[in-house]
């Protein structure tokens, strides 16, 4: 029987960070364990102490990148003061603001850059991202349904579609911003939501 301990989570805690700095600006192939390692200044047998694999330690720190990405993002959606068509539109624009001011058009979304690498070739990865896209999706989903009951929101609009598809055109948006090395597509993706959430 596996025991955990505080100092044995810390210290995996901290692998997943460094490790997920590297996946997220190298991508998969591209990132070796001792990259991680040496990131974290740990012995490379600690890396498989707490992790069975790369790809078992890549798994995780999807769930960990959306579990430090998301919250901040799922406040906003949930500000009840705020009226729900304007609380998609201060998402979408929180996430916006971080692309282009904290990683400056480079970084986009690490599920995003994974999922666009392997998604094709390795099952686990491609279903990680997956279950924390569909959470994502269901947040906003409620809130669109909510506008739509108020009649803020076109109501002829399937709203598990609407998000899709916004969520959809923001992936497209992160890989053409990286691509141009410019904010030019988030920038314009943004002024889409805005007339598509406003009308």
């Amino acid at each position: 029987m596996e025991i955990k301990t505080i100092k044995g989570e810390q210290k995996s805690d901290a692998l997943l960070e460094k490790g997920m700095e590297i996946l997220w600006s190298k991508g998969y192939n591209a990132t070796s364990v001792n990259d991680i390692v040496q990131a974290a200044g740990v012995p490379k047998g600690s890396f498989y102490f707490y992790f069975k694999s790369k790809e078992d330690f890549t798994v995780k720190a999807i769930g960990k990148y959306f579990d430090t990405m998301f919250p901040p993002a799922l406040e906003i959606l949930k500000d009840k003061t705020v009226s729900p068509k304007h609380r998609i539109l201060n998402f979408y624009e929180y996430r916006t603001k971080v692309l282009k001011e904290e990683f400056d058009c480079k970084m986009g979304c690490m599920g995003c850059n994974l999922v666009n690498e392997m998604a094709e070739h390795n099952e686990e990865i491609r279903l990680a991202v997956q279950m924390k896209t569909e959470i994502v999706n269901s947040h906003i989903t409620s809130v669109v349904i909510e506008g739509q009951e108020n009649d803020e929101i076109n109501p002829d609009i399937e709203a598990t579609n609407l998000v899709a598809f916004m969520e959809d055109a923001g992936r497209g948006a992160m890989v053409s911003m990286k691509e141009q090395d410019s904010s030019y597509p988030i920038d314009n993706f943004m002024k889409m939501i805005r007339t598509l959430i406003l009308n």
